[in-house]
């Protein structure tokens, strides 16, 4: 029966079908777009992310350190492994839908429980090795492809991430049943976690130093993890010096325990899903209040409920305004840090108004409302669709409120910067309409691309949030524009001003955006016709 369910939940959750949204082989153009979109997205991800370390390995390499990249393997798998579980393990292992169909079947809780931490580690492994890809290339490249280092890396990959799926998973359990008991419990999830992020965020910027390179100037850190985490060290010194005794550590230590952590939650699965999470609910006698608004307020405020009410919608969507506000916020005391830190990850040599101008356009693209919201309707949609609405109107709504949560953030963000680092009152105005306009372009590129994609058939939200090819599509589409104001400004940047550049990438923004508007208000009512949730 393992092997049963197995099949059923990697069908469940990675078919073509599944993670596309659509049949491969009833629509061979979406087909072709797709391919070419992971394409690109392959080659954008291995060209800047991969080039930062095989730069870096070339430096280690010269220093007689090359092993230095396994810690960021490590490190890197581990934090994965941390945010993935996180998210995952309360709706997935704790509270999962299909308790209901899988409770009466006569199959053992614990085969269930054993399929399911099975398909959550294959998803774990497989994000966890495409993220260390480039960073695992560049070791062996500089050390050399060993078939024995291979091998013995292989293995040590299987076990590095079980302790933080132990942990993660009690403490995902944990995060659950506490927020429960308030009335707000998606909201306090989304600022506990945002806290974190934040304070990790903090520590690691005062413990930079402003003339090293981010990356190096992690590995004082990582030496210091490495002293507090024996299998840190395992795992470097048996793929590193070809050491049985470390990996035989690494193996025995992971496995014993957690074995023991899947024979001994057993019980506790199977109450948690019995049980189920009750929300606390609070009785309200305040009088009812009537107020008329307009069909798109209400939609907009639509839209702001959703969001809060998915921790994972919040925390991915929401990434980049939070970063942005804290990174301005912060160069009113790291500003050196953070211009070196630009630098160093963004291209030297570049002017600080430009560093910053990528920095908010990266976070622009990271904030990808549009492209998923319409498929986050699921099977609500068609209630939506029946109702005397426009359909231009309910594609307005999710931009508008896409310009919402990243608008306001950013033009406050350039007036931090443009007092940390001295931007003019003129350079300011003119980026702060430069990003409104981007905003727009973004955002009606993001709500057209779920128009001819959407996903409505998902089981889970992390599907269209994080699996959907639309989400894809919005992120490195947003990247592509940014890409391509760079080359206007590369080729610009010696004949012209800063503020003259941007005023003629704002003309090529809004020039860009009318088509796209066009099309929302022409096409909207045929597409949306055509839409079967």
């Amino acid at each position: 029966m393992y092997k049963q369910l197995i099949k059923l939940f990697f069908k469940e959750n990675f078919s073509f079908k599944r993670l596309l949204g659509f049949d491969l082989k009833r629509s061979k153009t979406k087909a072709i777009l797709v391919g070419l979109a992971l394409i690109y997205a392959i080659v954008v991800f291995l060209g800047s992310f991969g080039y930062l370390f095989f730069d870096l390995g070339r430096i280690l390499n010269g220093m007689g350190q090359p092993e230095i990249l396994l810690s960021f393997i490590t490190i890197y798998s581990i934090g994965l492994s941390i945010m993935i579980v996180l998210f995952r393990a309360s709706g997935y292992l704790f509270y999962y839908k299909d308790y209901d169909i899988l409770a009466p079947l006569p199959i053992h809780p614990r085969t269930v429980l054993f399929a399911k931490m099975t398909v959550m580690m294959v998803m774990l492994y497989i994000s966890a090795f495409i993220l260390t890809l480039p960073i695992v290339f560049s070791y062996f490249y500089w050390t050399g492809f060993n078939i024995l280092s291979i091998i013995f890396f292989l293995v040590a990959f299987l076990f590095v991430p079980l302790a933080p799926i132990i942990v993660m998973s009690f403490l995902s359990l944990l995060v659950a049943m506490v927020t429960s008991k308030f009335r707000r419990s998606k909201l306090i999830s989304i600022i506990l976690i945002f806290v974190i992020m934040i304070g990790i965020f903090m520590f690691s910027f005062s413990i930079n130093e402003t003339s090293v390179n981010p990356l190096t100037g992690q590995i004082n850190l990582f030496s210091g993890i490495g002293n507090a985490y024996p299998p840190f060290k395992w795992f470097i010194t048996a793929i590193n010096e070809h050491s049985f005794l470390n990996l035989g550590l690494l193996i025995s230590t992971h496995s014993i325990a957690f074995v023991i952590f899947m024979f001994s939650i057993q019980g506790l699965v199977q109450r948690t899903n019995q049980k189920g999470i009750k929300s606390n609910i609070r009785k309200n006698n305040k009088q009812l209040k009537y107020q008329e608004k307009s069909v798109l307020v209400t939609l907009v405020q639509k839209e702001f409920k959703k969001f809060l009410s998915s921790t994972i919608y919040a925390i991915n969507a929401g990434f980049g305004p939070v970063i942005l506000i804290f990174l301005s916020i912060a160069s009113l005391f790291y500003q050196s840090q953070i211009e070196s830190y630009l630098g160093e990850m963004i291209g030297t040599g570049l002017d600080v108004e430009v560093l910053i101008l990528v920095l908010i356009g990266f976070t622009v693209a990271m904030t990808y409302t549009p492209a998923i919201s319409l498929s986050l309707e699921g099977k609500n949609f068609w209630i939506l669709k029946s109702l005397p609405i426009k359909a231009e109107t309910i594609v307005y709504s999710k931009i508008a409120f896409n310009l919402l949560l990243i608008v306001p953030i950013a033009a406050i963000s350039i007036l931090l910067f443009g007092i940390s680092i001295g931007f003019s009152i003129v350079t300011q105005l003119i980026l702060i309409v430069l990003i409104v306009v981007f905003a727009v372009l973004i955002s009606a590129f993001d709500a057209i691309m779920n128009m001819l994609l959407p996903k409505f058939d998902f089981v889970n939200e992390a599907e269209v949030v994080k699996q959907s090819v639309t989400a894809l599509l919005g992120i490195f589409g947003g990247f592509t524009f940014i890409a391509l104001s760079g080359l206007v400004y590369s080729w610009l940047s010696d004949m012209m001003s800063f503020n003259s550049i941007a005023l003629i990438l704002i003309g090529i923004n809004l020039v860009l955006t009318v088509p796209m508007i066009y099309f929302i208000i022409n096409k909207s009512a045929i597409i949306f016709s055509k839409m079967k949730a």
